[in-house]
Formats: C-alpha cells, sequence, structure tokens
C-alpha cells in the first residue's frame, strides 16, 4: 500500500502505478505457473520435462521490477549528492552502470551477483551521505532521524541481499525448486522497500517539525535577559513616562488658555 503524498511528482505517481501493475503480473503468472503443472497436468510427470511461458515472464517481470526499484534509490542519492556536482557523478555513475549490465546480463548466471553488488552499493552510498548529514546537524533530533534512515538502509539492503544471494546460491547449484519460491520472494522484497520507503517520509516530517518547532522556541527563550545600559527602561516604566508627559503638556496648554 502507498500512501500518495501532495508533493509527489507525476513521474513518482507513474513509478508507483508501475510497480503495482509489474507486481500483479508477478502474481498472475506464479498462479498460472501452479495451475499449469498442479491442475492442468497433475499426475503428468513428463510435464515437469517443459517450461511453462509463465515462468520465464515471472522472472523478466521480476528484472524489471529490480532494476525500477534500483534506480530509484540511485536517484535518491543523486539528489542528496547535489550540492557537490563532481561528488554526485562519481557516485551514482557506476551504481547506474552496474544496473545497466544486469540488464546485458539478464537470465545468465552473473545477473543476481550484479543485483548485489548494486544493492551494496547503493546502501554504502546512503549511509555514507546520512552519516556526513548527520554529523554537520547540531541537534539531537535531526540526528535520531538521520540514525533512523541509517537504519532503515541497511534493514533494507539485509532483507534483499540476503535473498539475492541465497537464490543465486541455489541456481550455481541447479536447485530449481529453490529458485521458484526465491524467485517469488525478491521481487516483493524490493517493491515492498521502495513502497516502505515512500511510506516512512510522513513518520520523519514528524520528528523533522518537532525539530523546528523546538529550534523555534530556543531562539526567542531568555532565562536572564540582560539589562539595557543607560536611562533605558522597561516598556511599563516607558509608558508610565509617556502618561505624565502627556498630562503635563495638557495642563499647559490650559493654563494658557
Amino acid at each position: 500500500m502507498h500512501c500518495s503524498e501532495p508533493e509527489d511528482s507525476t513521474a513518482m505517481k507513474f513509478l508507483v502505478a508501475a510497480i503495482w501493475i509489474l507486481d500483479t503480473l508477478h502474481v498472475s503468472f506464479m498462479c498460472h505457473i501452479l495451475y499449469y503443472y498442479l491442475i492442468t497436468n497433475y499426475g503428468v510427470p513428463t510435464s515437469l520435462e517443459y517450461i511453462v511461458w509463465s515462468f520465464p515472464a515471472s522472472g523478466m517481470v521480476n528484472s524489471l521490477v529490480i532494476v525500477l526499484v534500483q534506480f530509484f534509490f540511485a536517484r535518491q542519492i543523486y539528489f542528496l549528492c547535489r550540492p557537490r556536482p563532481l561528488v554526485k557523478w562519481l557516485v551514482t555513475t557506476p551504481i547506474v552502470s552496474i544496473i545497466f549490465t544486469k540488464i546485458r546480463f539478464y537470465g545468465e548466471a552473473p545477473d543476481l551477483a550484479i543485483v548485489a553488488l548494486a544493492e551494496v552499493l547503493i546502501t554504502v552510498s546512503l549511509c555514507i551521505l546520512f552519516y556526513d548529514s548527520r554529523s554537520r546537524s547540531a541537534f539531537r533530533r535531526m540526528k535520531r532521524v538521520m540514525d533512523t534512515l541509517i537504519i532503515y538502509a541497511i534493514n533494507r539492503c539485509c532483507l534483499t541481499l540476503l535473498v539475492t544471494i541465497a537464490e543465486l546460491t541455489v541456481n550455481l547449484n541447479q536447485l530449481n525448486d529453490w529458485t521458484i519460491g526465491l524467485d517469488f520472494i525478491i521481487g516483493k522484497l524490493y517493491a515492498n522497500s521502495l513502497l516502505a520507503s515512500l511510506n516512512s517520509r510522513e513518520h520523519l516530517r514528524s520528528k523533522d517539525a518537532c525539530t523546528l518547532s523546538n529550534l523555534r522556541i530556543s531562539t526567542i527563550h531568555f532565562e536572564n535577559p540582560p539589562k539595557l545600559p543607560g536611562n533605558a527602561q522597561s516598556s511599563k516604566d516607558g509608558a508610565r513616562q509617556f502618561d505624565a508627559s502627556a498630562i503635563t503638556t495638557t495642563s499647559q496648554r490650559e493654563g494658557e488658555v
């Protein structure tokens, strides 16, 4: 489930819609695979010798979901590095190159290894950028927000990376039964990682709002205000002096009349 924000761009909404459609297609293909082997060809062992068309189609849909999600996080890294033009290209260019290499080796053994490498680079880049922002901030709540973002990035990497390595291992050992199960999981993990990162924005904004409100309060709170030099007095005393001078001026004018 995705909670849309009013400031979301059209491209972001199209991305979420594309992920939703692709995930629905993947579930449909998996249902077709199960229906073909367990119902249509039930009790026909020779049917296991053939690969139904929906099996490679589901793998292609999963690869497309992974590519879109990794491009999304590469884009986030690009915008985080925007104040430093040289750094943003040095960080994002290798990630994008690896993602395009994954498309080149689709369906081959290096495919999952490239996915794992891109995942590690994305996570390391996000953690470094968040830690750098944390070290530059002077507010404790903002540092907590950065710590939360680092934890989110590490958790996302652990889930997707472990499943990717497991699928790569069973592929190398030619354990096709396990491959189908892990292939079903990995697409869901990437789709949910994108939606979770978008849905967490409201929670992080609430922490940021608390930080800003505390900043405003601290700027107007004075524990021991200093006394002004010379004849300056409080506003209350100033008001009294103004009233007294106004009365004196009025009485003088009445006496002249």
